[in-house]
């Protein structure tokens, strides 16, 4: 499978059946459940490359407030702020502006929404649904599945899975290409949670500037956004 950047997890199975609940509504972002699949997230570069090890990007998960990319209460993913990227050359430089080879569409119930969209603030996976009796107590939470992404490099849609491990540090995310039911090719992350106040101060160091850059024209800012100081809010990369 082509490389995958922002890449999250996903998986297909087919998501069960009646009387399955989804979660509540509110962003618990800043919620005491540690297992809640609700945050703020770091991820990392986990391929060979020159960039392995490299924060890509910060990651929002939360549960859908209406249907526009998805069924509401499911849960959704989005781009809050992009870090990083291979080029084709193989070096690590600062992101594209927009989703590359992108298009509109559905998935899976995930409606994506792909073509000419800025990666800040790209909604990259929804409709994903939690898998009753998957949840392990105080180490994982449920398996969120039967959802879709769109990979923001090439466009390509994939199935989705999802799930809060490590007691509740890390998110393990999954892209599956499945024909007919059956899964040809993965690729799975794991990225590590932050604080809503870390992921702010991401933001404030390396979001969109008001010219409309995701990285500022000043090249120590830009060279401090392309290989995030994450160390700084406890994390560090699985690789």
């Amino acid at each position: 499978m082509k490389k995958s950047k922002i890449l999250v997890s996903i998986a297909i199975a087919v998501f069960g059946a009646a009387g399955t609940s989804f979660a509540a509504e509110a962003d618990k972002s800043s919620s005491t459940d540690k297992l809640s699949p609700e945050g703020y997230w770091v991820q990392f570069d986990e391929d060979n490359d020159a960039g392995r090890g490299m924060p890509e990007g910060i990651i929002h998960t939360y549960f859908a407030k209406n249907d526009k990319y998805g069924k509401k209460g499911t849960l959704q993913m989005e781009i809050v702020v992009p870090l990083m990227y291979v080029d084709s050359s193989g070096k690590p430089t600062k992101p594209r502006a927009t989703c590359y080879n992108c298009s509109n569409g559905s998935y899976n119930g995930f409606n994506y929404r792909g073509e000419n969209a800025p990666l800040e603030g790209f909604v990259f996976a929804g409709n994903m649904q939690p898998e009753a009796g998957t949840a392990v107590a105080n180490q994982k939470s449920d398996v969120y599945k039967n959802g879709g992404v769109i990979n923001p490099n090439d466009g390509k849609i994939y199935a989705s899975e999802a799930q809060v491990q490590d007691g509740g540090t890390t998110m393990f995310a999954k892209a599956a290409y499945l024909v007919w039911g059956k899964e040809l090719g993965s690729k799975s992350a794991h990225w590590k949670r932050i604080t809503k106040a870390d992921y702010e101060k991401v933001k404030a160091d390396c979001g969109v500037t008001a010219d409309g850059q995701y990285t500022n024209s000043d090249t120590k800012v830009t060279s401090m956004c392309t290989n995030y100081p994450v160390a700084q809010f406890g994390v560090k990369s699985p690789v």
